[in-house]
């Protein structure tokens, strides 16, 4: 009998030694999928831009699916540079996420002898979140119905045209640049300290026309306050849809977006990555959170890891040619 008594205790001991470690291992696990701290979400810009307006919808979605408590963070400064390079050194643990534009990733390091981080290494790509395609507008008193007519004009008056933008390196200062090599004109870029005044003197007529993002002129669009001659994107806004495509319009290869994606500092573990993807993904269809953005003009995407990561590096090569513009405006 004592026997039989000293075998079940044994027994039981080693059941409860089991239970501990298979509770440590779903505790590391969950540990690993889901940080126990509040997570943290750098938007490297201002608030009220469309980073931060897009990361404020998705954060709620986010902390109801992963059980978990997120909150924005705006790191302004230097074209994004700040809050990125914030995120490119933080602990890998899934408690600090990234919601930027290209701007920070692929357009910075071109822009920059240094900017303290390499994009192509230092962040763990989670998704692709929005679209948002730049726009060519001009004032009413400008003779251009058509983009052929604007180009037409451009080149029989070579130098005398001017753009505006949110400033120089900016998307939508790009676009405007590599319109101008691909239709073979030569129209001046004025550079604004953001969109809030570049908007006003294109409505004033200070300037005639404007590349910018689709999302903050339709309601000047739509209101007659600017003509709107072609969007950026490869197909036709839905918001705009009489509006044609540059390359419908004339100009072959042309593209200009300016995109919004879902980043975490490399190293962070792949499950955390995948459960971030996912909630994001189920946050984006939302139906009210699908109606701002695309109500807004912007194009909902929600990507896998791989797609979002050759965006990067696609971008990233395509705007290392244009270089020279912006030792030109320094």
């Amino acid at each position: 009998m004592r026997g039989r008594e000293r075998g079940r205790r044994a027994f039981l001991t080693g059941l409860a030694s089991l239970t501990t470690l298979a509770a440590l291992r779903l505790r590391a696990f969950a540990q690993t999928t889901t940080p126990t701290h509040p997570v943290r979400i750098v938007v490297p810009f201002t608030p009220g831009g469309g980073a931060d307006i897009l990361a404020r919808l998705m954060a709620p979605h986010l902390q109801r699916v992963l059980g978990q408590s997120f909150y924005v963070e705006n790191r302004a400064g230097a074209a994004g540079r700040i809050g990125t390079g914030a995120v490119a050194k933080a602990e890998p643990d899934g408690a600090t996420l990234l919601v930027t534009t290209e701007s920070s990733l692929v357009i910075a390091p071109h822009a920059s002898a240094s900017i303290g981080y390499d994009p192509l290494k230092d962040f763990a790509p989670i998704s692709l979140l929005t679209r948002n395609p730049v726009v060519l507008v001009v004032h009413p008193s400008v003779p251009a119905a058509t983009l052929q007519d604007y180009i037409a004009l451009a080149r029989a008056r070579p130098g005398e045209m001017f753009f505006a933008s949110s400033g120089v390196g900016g998307p939508n200062h790009l676009a405007g640049e590599m319109f101008n090599r691909m239709a073979a004109i030569s129209v001046t870029h004025v550079p604004f300290p953001g969109t809030g005044a570049a908007i006003p003197a294109v409505i004033s007529n200070q300037v005639g026309a404007m590349w910018g993002f689709l999302a903050g002129l339709i309601p000047h669009i739509r209101a007659g306050a600017l003509r709107a001659l072609a969007v950026g994107s490869r197909t036709r806004a839905d918001v705009l849809p009489e509006v044609p495509t540059v390359v419908e319009a004339g100009v072959p290869g042309f593209e200009a977006v300016s995109w919004i994606g879902l980043l975490a500092p490399a190293g962070t573990p792949p499950d955390a990555l995948a459960r971030l993807g996912e909630a994001a993904h189920a946050a984006l269809q939302d139906a009210t959170v699908r109606q701002t953005l695309v109500g807004g003009g912007s194009d909902v995407v929600a990507s896998g890891a791989p797609e979002f990561r050759q965006v990067i590096a696609d971008d990233y090569a395509r705007y290392a040619g244009l270089k020279d513009v912006f030792r030109a405006e320094k």
